[in-house]
Formats: structure tokens, sequence, C-alpha cells
């Protein structure tokens, strides 16, 4: 982008924010009569209720909350009014007020859930269901109570997301995301409107969004809107609840054999109306596990097992009437140090493991509500992601010898140290910097939802890469570059990096009432600039819903969506690049490109019952992938004989060939494509006692590159999800949640093959590798073949089962008084042995001829028991 084209775009960028405050502000009146404003509340968990009515009784005035729950009512006439506040659900309150001529009164209300007569079909206007008129496709909302006691949901926000339809887990030990055939670096994370890279801890384990704080946790798996942007697939869309204005302080406290979390909260002190929270979690196993190994002697020095904490706060403060301030803090560190004290770093079988990781959000924003049809946001945020590693270690060398050999040389104590072994280096450091302006407006008119807004992220990302490995570590790695299933690594070689640059963009869109409580149309227009890439891009959204009855809704969308390339998605990413190659380079490259097509229709069968089913489409062109590099390596060929005998096989000669290498490139292709069905029970009143879904999920995700096209490394074809929360009585609920998923692609080995090092520094001259204690016989590698043979085989159907149980109840006396649950999760109940992978052992053919690959399945998650407690006051 030329010198003038950037300045031309900061002139329309300063230009749309200076128009945007003026439009809002320009739409407040001044007050004639008094004004009553404030925010509805749900008073058992103090989540904001969106679509409340709120009427002055015996009079025309009125209005409806918004998302956030807020409402204002002007033009009020001075003397004493009653408003009422109606939410289908719950009881209605009536309030008795006395309004001052020219004042502003601030009244909030707090619902209590009632039980609801209904007829055969009625649809209740519950907050947690989507209206016919909005047209957003592929949009599921959990509520946060339900990620509390979903079964074998650890109690995480992310881990809960993946039982819904379309949503995939890449284990069970990974918290990320995989959405209708793309990776989690594709997904946009958002928590109060501010952008996170890395939102996980424990190494991926858990999430950073804390259930305890979280209101309202939306997804969208395809087809959103213009307003979101840079990711290819899905946005998730997290809200935390501001602090309790009941009472001056309340609190919470949750802890298992895990870790512990602590909430506490009040309304804002010195007479401010408002409200403040602060959270914090820690897990704690690490302190009961560390010492009992030291004390067994297999660990040494100041040790740190996987362990993390962070702290959070949010103060919300209504300055006035029409303006209110949210602040938001979190920090979180993950850590781990571990050296094993049996070997030192030289010797088999030792490690050397260290990491840190820092993540840190801080964020402003001003909402501003000139009437209740306006809103205006302002956010300002900083984020911090950063980390170091380190990781060294010598194993024996698993090619090498089989299980059962290793197992023999254990029992004849002979020492590990005369056996071929591996040996691997790696250390690296990252920090991802961001900071962010963004500013949007809504205004809603009779038949309109009008939503426009700007921003800027000002990025700076710094990376810092070395590994090295023993030549023999080296030569079984490039089986895998060989087959295609990883890009080469630049052993030896240090990558160092960083750059800062920025990203602008701005969106409008509207929501247009074509026909009466009928039909909705929502055009949107994206406009995005890379300055890393220096490239920009208009993105054309199109949404829309159709309202065939009252009870059935039909919701489609068409869209193309960019991603830029950059460090801070790697985190997401299951291959390395490169981004070191300089400035001319990075230029070179183009921005990813998926386009969506979305239909679906949705029913209620009646007040309770919903279903859904929804077809999509997403075809992807641009993609990054490792560039293919012409390399030469060397092979050598049988010639008769024992296999395990050097003389049975030919000197080692060079062989040109192409290899996929770190470097990227917009190289790759793909498209996902298939339907889902769900069948959702809404728990609408306090007698119902089944909440829950059951789904299915039907999907193709390929990849291609240079006419090659093979599965996506998660292309589950089958999925079905079974979640169930049933009251059994007033103190006592079940959780169940089931899960089946056809098997995900993998690469099978086809053959064995010597392994060739190189003799000299300079790699000149190669041999194949022989092992001395065992006679000098030949060391083989698995031969995973070239790419044709990638993601040929699946691994078998993987299914689970998790129970949990929840006792509740109420303890007072005198001023005391708190509420506690106390509960028992049970994961994979009936013990099932899913596969992850299979690990393969060379072992000796006993017909002669070539070695064998002996097959060992690693498992998942076995049964877990787990126990926790949850007491509030």
């Amino acid at each position: 982008m030329n010198l003038k084209y950037s300045f031309s775009f900061h002139l329309i960028f300063l230009t749309f924010s200076l128009v945007l405050f003026p439009m809002s502000t320009g739409l407040s009146k001044p007050l004639r009569s008094g004004e009553i404003s404030g925010k509805v509340l749900d008073s058992k968990t103090d989540e904001a209720m969106a679509g409340v009515t709120l009427v002055l009784e015996g009079t025309t005035l009125g209005t409806v909350t918004d998302a956030a729950g807020r409402y204002k009512i002007a033009n009020v006439p001075a003397g004493e009014q009653t408003i009422l506040a109606r939410f289908i659900g719950y009881q209605t309150q009536k309030r008795t007020i006395t309004i001052q001529e020219n004042a502003k009164l601030v009244l909030n209300f707090y619902l209590t859930e009632s039980a609801v007569t209904a007829a055969a079909i009625e649809v209740v206007a519950t907050k947690e269901r989507q209206a016919p008129e909005d047209p957003r496709t592929s949009l599921f909302r959990i509520e946060p109570k339900q990620t509390k006691v979903l079964a074998g949901g650890a109690e995480d926000v992310l881990r809960s997301l993946q039982a819904i339809p379309g949503v995939l887990a890449q284990n069970d030990f990974s918290s990320q995301l995989f959405v209708r055939g793309s990776g989690p670096d594709q997904n946009l994370m958002l928590m109060d409107d501010i952008e996170v890279f890395n939102p996980y801890r424990l190494y991926g384990t858990i999430s950073m969004f804390n259930p305890e704080t979280v209101s309202d946790i939306s997804l969208i798996t395809g087809g959103f809107p213009a307003k979101y942007g840079d990711r290819l697939s899905a946005v998730l869309d997290i809200t935390n609840r501001d602090g309790t204005q009941e009472k001056a302080i309340a609190g919470k406290l949750n802890a298992n054999i895990t870790d512990a979390n602590a909430i506490f909260e009040g309304r804002a002190p010195f007479g401010l109306e408002g409200s403040w929270l602060i959270s914090s979690r820690r897990t704690y196993y690490d302190l009961i596990v560390g010492p009992i190994l030291k004390d067994a002697g297999l660990v040494e020095g100041d040790v740190a097992f996987p362990n993390f904490w962070d702290f959070q706060t949010k103060l919300a403060v209504q300055v006035h009437p029409e303006h209110q301030l949210q602040l938001n803090a979190v920090i979180g560190r993950d850590n781990v140090d571990i050296v094993t004290s049996e070997r030192d770093s030289e010797q088999p079988d030792s490690l050397n493991l260290g990491n840190t990781t820092k993540n840190d959000v801080f964020g402003a924003a001003w909402h501003y509500t000139p009437t209740p049809n306006a809103l205006n946001k302002f956010v300002v945020s900083w984020y911090r992601n950063s980390g170091d590693s380190r990781f060294s270690g010598t194993f024996v060398d698993d090619a090498a010898y089989s299980e059962e050999e290793l197992e023999e040389f254990e029992e004849q104590g002979i020492d590990p140290t005369l056996l071929a072994f591996q040996a691997v280096e790696t250390e690296s450091t990252f920090e991802f910097l961001k900071t962010s302006l963004r500013d949007e407006i809504s205004i809603k008119s009779n038949r309109h939802l009008f939503e426009a807004g700007v921003g800027t992220d000002f990025l700076t990302t710094s990376i810092y890469f070395f590994v090295d490995a023993s030549e023999s570590a080296k030569a079984a790695y490039q089986a895998l570059v060989q087959s295609g299933q990883a890009g080469s690594i630049p052993f030896d070689t240090i990558i160092t990096q960083s750059v800062s640059y920025f990203r602008s963009n701005a969106y409008v869109q509207d929501r247009i009432e074509i026909l009466k409580n009928k039909l909705f149309l929502q055009p949107g227009l994206r406009f995005d600039y890379y300055k890393l890439i220096d490239k920009a891009y208009l993105a054309p959204r199109f949404n829309f819903s159709y309202a065939l009855d009252d009870i059935t809704t039909i919701r489609g969308a068409w869209g193309m969506y960019y991603q830029s390339p950059g460090y801070e998605k790697l985190i997401d990413q299951d291959e390395f690049f490169d981004l070191s190659q300089g400035e001319e380079f990075i230029r070179t490259l183009s921005a990813e490109r998926a386009i969506h097509y979305v239909l679906g229709v949705d029913r209620w069968l009646n007040d309770r019952w919903q279903l859904k089913l929804e077809g999509y489409y997403k075809h992807f062109d641009d993609l990054l992938v490792q560039k293919k590099e012409v390399s030469t390596i060397y092979e050598v060929s049988y010639t008769g004989g024992d296999w395990y005998d050097t003389a049975s096989w030919s000197a080692p000669y060079a062989v040109t060939e192409e290899r996929l290498s770190s470097i990227p490139v917009n190289g790759g292709t793909g498209h996902a494509y298939g339907f889902e069905i769900l069948l959702e029970k809404r728990r609408t009143t306090k007698d119902d006692r089944l909440n829950g879904w059951i789904s299915y999920a039907y999907a193709i995700a390929n990849r291609s590159r240079d006419g090659l096209e093979m599965p996506f490394d998660y292309d589950q074809r089958h999925t079905i999800n079974v979640v169930v929360d049933y009251k059994l009585n007033d103190w006592l609920d079940l959780g169940v949640r089931w899960r089946f998923g056809s098997g995900y692609p993998y690469t099978p080995p086809v053959g064995v093959t010597p392994r060739v090092v190189p003799l000299d520094e300079n790699e000149t001259v190669w041999a194949i590798q022989r092992d001395s204690f065992l006679g000098d016989r030949v060391i083989f590698d698995i031969d995973y073949g070239d790419e044709s043979n990638q993601n040929s085989k699946r691994l078998p159907a993987y299914h689970r089962l998790d129970i949990r149980f929840t006792a509740h109840s109420h303890y007072s006396a005198g001023y005391l008084s708190f509420d506690w649950d106390f509960y028992l999760d049970i994961i994979n109940a009936y013990n099932n042995q899913n596969v992850i992978s299979y690990r393969y052992d060379i072992v000796e053919n006993p017909n002669g001829g070539a070695p064998l690959l002996e097959r060992e399945t690693q498992s998942m998650l076995p049964i877990i028991p787990t126990l926790g407690i949850c007491v509030w006051f």
C-alpha cells in the first residue's frame, strides 16, 4: 500500500469515528419531565436479562431491555408512578416511585423465576432463545450455569462448547475447538469485546474463561456477520457479568481435588451506582504431587509441576444514567519446571522441562445510551501473551529396540547408557503485544437495526526459536517430513524476529424488516487492512431470517471471510511457519479466505422443545501451507540377505526430491460441508426437571494442494452428543453426557527403512547407522510412505460416558447464611479405551526378511472420579 493510500485510509478511519459520536449524541433529547433508567437482572444468577418489558401503569410509556439488560423511559410525568417489569417465566415485579420534574432516577429490577402454565404450543420468549428477527445462523448460547453442571466438562467454558453440534475436540486432554472442518487458529475469541489469542490454561487443558464470572456465552459456528473479522471459521463471544448490587459484599468458593476458585463481589462503594467483582483461581495438585515425587528421588531441584493461577476483576459504574464505565483486568500465569534426577541431561531417560506462559488483559469500555434504542461503545484494551520454554532430554531409541527387548535389558540390569539413544534440545520465547481502539454504534428504529464500527489494533510480535537434535533423532524426524506429515524444522538454526504493525477495520451492517414480523434481511460489508502484508480486503456478508409462523423460522447466510498471517495465531496451529524471511517476502503472502453458505430451520415443538436442522458448505482458498523445496537426501537399496546386516544394503546415494519446509506459501485449498440436527429441551420453569439436548452431525472436511486431496486431520464424519441435566428431587441433580464420534484419520506406516546419518559435520559422507550393543545391526526407522499415504486410515470410533451428581443444601444460623453444592463427577464412567494414536515397535521377523511393525495403542483418559464442593454466601 503506497503512502497516499495509507493516508487516505486513516483519514477515512478518523472521519468515520468523528461521525459516529455526533450521530449517537444527536439522538439525545432534552428532558421535559423525569426519566427512569437502570438494569434488569436475574435475582439468582445476577445475569442481565434482555427482552424484559417495562411499562408505567396507566400510561402508554414503556420500553424493552437491551442485550445488556439496560432500559430507559423518558418523559415520565412528575409525581407518583408505578412501573411494572414483566418477563415470561418470571414473577412480575411492581415498584412505586416518585418522580421529580427534570430528575433522572436509576431503578434496577431483580426478577425471580416462577412457574408458567403453557398452552399446547406456546413460544416462551426467554433470554436463551433466538428471536425470529435475529438473522444470525449457527448461533448457540450456553448458560454459564450449564458449564458448571455439565458432566465431564471440568466446569470449563470451552470444554462445554465441545458438546455443541459442529464442534469437535482434539482429544480428551485439549480444550481447543475444531469447528466445521477448521482448525482452532481460525476461531475468533472475544472476552468483553477484547480479542484474545491464547485463551488456555495448563497448556490447552482448560480455558481462561471463569464460569463463575461469565454472564453470556455465544458461539457462531458459521455465517457470522460483518462486525467480526480476521478469522475464517467461528466466533466465540464471552461477556463477563457485573458484580451484584444487592449486597455490599458477597462471595463464592469452589474447590475440588485439583483446583480452587474464589469470587467476591458487591455494590460499588462511596455511594456510586455500580458494582465490583474479583475472582482468583489456582490449581494445587502440584503442591501435593511435587513433594511426593521429590521424596521418592524421582525429581530434583526446585520443581514446579504443571500449574496455573489467574486473577480477574471487573468494575462497572453508572457514572450518569446515559453513561456506564467498565474496567476489566485478567492476569494469568502457567508454569512447569521439571528435572529428573535419576539421569543427568547427557544420559538416556533424562528430562529437563520448563515453561512459563503469561496472559494479561486490561480493558476499559465506555457505554453511552442516549435513548433505549441507541448504544455507542468505545473500548480501549491492552493484551499480552508471552512465554518462554525449554526442553532437553535423552531417550532410549524406540526405533532401535522393541518394547520386549527394553524390558529384557531392564531385567538384566543393563546400563541404558550403552544403548542407542536420541537427544533433543529446544529453546523458545515469544511475546505478542496488542493495543486496540474500537468504537461501535447500534441504532434501532421501526424497521432497522443499524450497526457500524471502526477499530485499529497495534501489534508487536517477537519470537525466538532454536532446536537441536542428535543425528539419529533428525533421521527419525525426516521420515515424517518425507510422508508429508510435517514440514522441515530448521535444526541448528536460530530463528528470531520482532515486528510491529497494525490492523485496521471498519464495518457496516443493517438488519431490515422487509415484511412485518416475517422477513428480516441483514446485509453487511467489512473492510480490513493488514499492514504486515500491506493488503486490503472487502468482505461482503448477507444474513436473512424468515418466520414461516410463530414457531418456525428459516435462517440463511452467505459471506466472505479473510484471515491474515501472523505469529499470534501460531499457538493454535499444528504446523510451524517461519515468518522471519524479511519484509519483502511477507508481503508476497495473501490473507487466507473462506466462503460460507449456511441454511437452516428451527421449530418449537412446544413451549419447551426445539428442533433445529442446519446445512453448510465452506470453501477455503489461499490457505497457508508449508512450501515444498527441492532437497538432497540419502537413501539405500536392499541388495539381498539379512536385513540387519549392513552388507545387505547398498552404499547411501543422493536423491533429489521435494520436501515440505517451514516457509509459508498460499498453496492450500479445501472444503467442508455437512448437516446438523439438534433436539433441545429448555428448562423454562422451576417445575421443569429436564434440561439438555441430543444432536447428530454429518460432516466432511478435506484439504488440497498440488492436485492431491486428503481428509482434514480432524475430519469426523459422524458425531452424536447426548447431554442431560435432570433434577431427581429438590436437592439432587443428575448430569449425563455421552459422546460418539467416528474415527479421525491418521497416517499408517508402510514398512521400515534403514536409518542413514552423516559421518562428518559437513554432511558429505553418509552411512547406515548401526547399534554396536547388538553386534552392529542396522537401526531402522518407520517408513510412512509419501504424501499419497497421508491420512489414509482412520482410528476406531470414540465414545465416552460422563456422569455427575450434584447435591444442594442451605445453612442458616443467626447472621450466618450460605448455600453449598457437593458434587461427584465421573469421567469415562464405563472406562472405554479411546484411541488417541498408535505407537509402533520395530521387531525382528521370526521368518526372516524385513522387520515387522508391532502396534501398541495409546489411549485417552481412563475412568476418573472427581469430588468437589461449592459454597456461596
